[in-house]
């Protein structure tokens, strides 16, 4: 009995055999090849996705390297459960979704951010379809206005300059020379000048890093 089942199985290896080498003379072998990779992929097609798998990704995290921009389009870049995909929203709206890559990373460009205040939250479904919890909030401020600055420059000796005005920029320097800026944005100081300044450059920059700036010739004898 288990001669005959041998002797069964060699004949289909040779009658097999055959096959393919008919085939191989009749099609050729780039064929043969194409075939074997088109019956792979519909075997793996068919895989089924773990069903057992009710384990949620956990939260994405999102990576911003600032808090405030000028720049209004922006790539947001993070990391999840790899091959799960992310959905991102801007400030409640949904912006876009990307499949995370087999270290868990995922980039999504052209994302364009609300003038003012901007809330990113991302969430990660696998794909068994969990969904995970949202990732912590990450906030932006844009706006791509120049601050406001208005200033009144004084000569009160032949080497000092009294400088005094608004601004609703965070920073305000004076040939480079920090200002302190006080309560309701208003500054007022006195600096000394070098003997070879005749021009006074004032600077004010708000937290986006918009700047405006203000230049003043010098009357020096």
């Amino acid at each position: 009995m288990e001669d005959r089942r041998n002797s069964r199985k060699a004949v289909l290896l040779i009658l097999g055999t055959i096959v393919l080498l008919a085939l191989a003379v009749f099609l050729g072998i780039p064929v043969l090849v194409k075939m074997a990779i088109f019956f792979g992929d519909l075997k793996s097609s068919k895989t089924a996705v773990d069903k057992t798998d009710l384990m949620p990704p956990p939260p994405p995290s999102l990576s911003m390297p600032y808090d405030a921009t000028n720049s209004a389009l922006q790539t947001i870049s993070g990391s999840s459960e790899a091959g799960s995909t992310v959905y991102l929203t801007l400030n409640g709206e949904s912006v876009g979704n990307v499949v995370t890559k087999d270290d868990g990373t995922f980039t999504l460009g052209n994302i364009n951010l609300k003038n003012g205040d901007n809330a990113l939250i991302a969430v990660a479904m696998d794909q068994a379809g969990n969904k995970g919890n949202p990732s912590s909030e990450t906030d932006v401020y844009y706006s791509n206005k120049p601050p406001e600055l208005t200033a009144e420059i004084s000569a009160v000796a032949d080497s000092k300059v009294e400088i005094k005005g608004t601004t609703n920029g965070e920073r305000l320097t004076a040939n480079d020379r920090l200002i302190i800026i006080g309560q309701g944005g208003k500054f007022a100081t006195t600096i000394n000048l070098n003997p070879d300044e005749k021009t006074l450059v004032l600077v004010a920059t708000d937290r986006a890093g918009n700047q405006t700036r203000k230049e003043v010739e010098l009357s020096r004898p």
